[in-house]
């Protein structure tokens, strides 16, 4: 009996003694404490080091069907029709292997896509596929 009475006190006193040694929480290294820390110096965020964030390299995208497969998950994609393609307008397109041809747009369809009158001939281009789209007066 006097020994569990005596282990109580010692426990007791133990904890009393670590209650009150991490109150302050003024220690040389982190441990247990209240949480609340006072900083001590001079904090200035004009010396933190500057941060350059950008992406780099290649990047690589993939889009994931879901388990049940009856249902569509891949969007439509497509490639945007420059803004400035007006109807009725003339340009002249220089494609990627280097030659150029005047068009009249005659109508624009689904992403780059435009019908033309080329050298009296109507037919479908895809704008994506040019290297310069020039607006003639």
């Amino acid at each position: 009996m006097r020994t569990r009475m005596l282990a109580g006190v010692v426990v007791g006193a133990l904890m009393l003694f670590l209650v009150h040694a991490t109150s302050g929480q003024v220690q040389p290294v982190p441990g247990p404490g209240t949480g609340v820390v006072t900083v001590q110096g001079e904090v200035d965020v004009r010396r933190m080091p500057l941060v350059d964030v950008g992406q780099r390299g290649e990047w690589k995208v993939m889009l994931a069907a879901p388990a049940d497969t009856r249902v569509l998950a891949m969007p439509a994609v497509a490639i945007a029709r420059p803004l400035f393609v007006k109807q009725g307008a003339r340009y002249v397109i220089t494609w990627t292997g280097g030659e150029q041809e005047t068009i009249v747009i005659g109508q624009a369809g689904d992403g780059a896509w435009v019908r033309a009158t080329v050298n009296g001939r109507d037919r479908w281009l895809n704008l994506a596929h040019a290297r310069a789209v020039d607006e003639m007066p």
